[in-house]
């Protein structure tokens, strides 16, 4: 037997027991690791990945709120808990650890839906006018948001939300005016137009003692569109 090549592969072996098998028990360690998910408190390092959300956070109306009084506030929601030993879980249903949320959950008139920290109301708005529906309170008897300059703009987001892989509800719309990022919207604007008329035969008038006609406007067509772009800067 050579003893010789015994002994050096007794060496690598160990070397790279040494170099390997900490990373193992770290992998491992890591992955078993039970954050706290009960129901007065989290310890899930949000963070970690959304360090960049937080700094923005830190400069908002919500600086004092925690991550999952607005993402683990959803209460047709279950989420997955962990409370205690880890004997003690309920795994998430519709959403795992977070889940994204409309700003109108917290904002509308009644947040029935929301079970943390419900926002101050953020009405009125009238959708109904444009034929869009939301499950959340945009208006009420008084708060009726006929004259709302915005309703358009939050009933557009909706129904494109409803439709697409964008923010939920009308979330897109309030960011536009509640956030620090740039805002580009285009409008299509009509610089000219076409009348259509007919001639309508009155016929003889006994009083002015004249034959008389009129000139009946059938119908108006806006036309000409041209796009102009305007930047809301942060």
């Amino acid at each position: 037997m050579d003893y010789g090549k015994v002994l050096l592969i007794t060496i690598i072996t160990f070397a790279l027991g040494v170099l390997v098998l900490p990373s193992t028990l770290s992998i491992f360690a890591g992955e078993h690791y039970w954050y706290n998910l009960s129901g007065t408190e989290n310890d899930v390092p949000c963070v970690k990945c959304h360090a960049d959300v937080y700094e923005e956070l830190q400069l908002s109306a919500h600086k004092n709120l925690k991550c999952e009084d607005c993402h683990r506030a959803n209460k047709s929601i279950t989420y997955a808990s962990v409370s205690g030993s880890y004997t003690n879980v309920t795994p998430g249903k519709e959403a795992h650890a977070a889940s994204c949320v409309a700003c109108m959950m917290c904002h509308q008139i009644n947040a029935s839906q929301e079970s943390k920290v419900p926002g101050p109301y953020a009405g009125g708005f009238n959708i109904t006018i444009f034929g869009v529906s939301s499950p959340y309170n945009y208006s009420n008897s008084t708060h009726t948001g006929l004259y709302e300059a915005h309703n358009a703009l939050v009933a557009h987001a909706i129904a494109k939300a409803n439709n697409s892989t964008l923010l939920l509800d009308s979330t897109e719309a309030c960011l536009a005016c509640h956030a620090n990022v740039d805002i580009r919207m285009n409008f299509n604007v009509s610089t000219g137009m076409e009348i259509y008329t007919s001639h309508e035969i009155l016929g003889y008038d006994t009083t002015t003692g004249f034959n008389e006609s009129q000139i009946v406007i059938d119908d108006l067509r806006i036309t000409d569109f041209k796009v102009i772009t305007e930047v809301k800067g942060t």
